[in-house]
């Protein structure tokens, strides 16, 4: 079985910066994913793979389109 959680956040870098200096190890620093989003990863205790997420402007506008 295979699992993760996935969290969207307003700010990556503040709770990456935050939750690092609080001692959450993350595996990759955020990272740009082909200007849609910016994304990291951190494992909790257990070894379940967490995924955390900001939309940018771009891709909120892009929603927004869609709803009109």
């Amino acid at each position: 079985m295979s699992c993760f959680m996935n969290l969207r956040v307003a700010d990556i870098w503040a709770c990456y910066k935050n939750w690092s200096s609080k001692g959450a190890h993350f595996i990759t620093e955020p990272l740009d994913n082909h200007g849609h989003e910016w994304r990291c990863y951190m494992r909790d205790p257990d070894g379940y793979l967490i995924e955390v997420g900001q939309y940018t402007s771009g891709a909120i506008e892009r929603f927004a389109s869609f709803a009109s």
